[in-house]
């Protein structure tokens, strides 16, 4: 983690400097983020505000309906993915997403179970899938 916040500086200081610079790639997660997004986004993580969710990891619709992150291995190993009906609502499944992104980045990853409580107080179970990197959320 340390190298990846060096690299992130790195990041924001050329994007401070070439003017020119549209839009930064990242790999991970296949994503192309605005300049200004990513510097604010990734200068706030970096001074120890939210990781940068979006751009650093994306949300993409399955055919099942669920929301499902890409990028969010290259952090900790695991995909998040967020089963219906919460990934119903598209808007709010993408925010509960970026907040448990954050979650998932502060404590690494997980191996077993986890209980949280959403933001509009619906308690959610957070759990690793046993044959792939992927943890699973639902309503509880």
């Amino acid at each position: 983690m340390p190298l990846m916040r060096t690299l992130l500086t790195l990041g924001c200081e050329l994007v401070r400097h070439f003017d020119d610079l549209v839009a930064v790639g990242w790999g991970p997660a296949k994503s192309a983020i605005g300049r200004r997004f990513f510097e604010s986004t990734a200068a706030a993580w970096l001074d120890g505000g939210p990781f940068p969710a979006l751009g650093l990891t994306v949300f993409t619709q399955t055919a099942d309906d669920s929301l499902e992150s890409e990028g969010l291995a290259f952090w900790i190993g695991q995909e998040l993915r967020i089963e219906p009906p919460l990934s119903l609502d598209k808007v709010a499944a993408t925010r509960l997403g970026i907040r448990l992104v954050n979650h998932l980045v502060i404590v690494g990853g997980l191996q077993d179970d986890d209980r949280i409580i959403a933001p509009d107080g619906t308690p959610l179970v957070l759990r690793p899938s046993r044959n792939r990197a992927v943890i699973s959320v639902w309503r509880e």
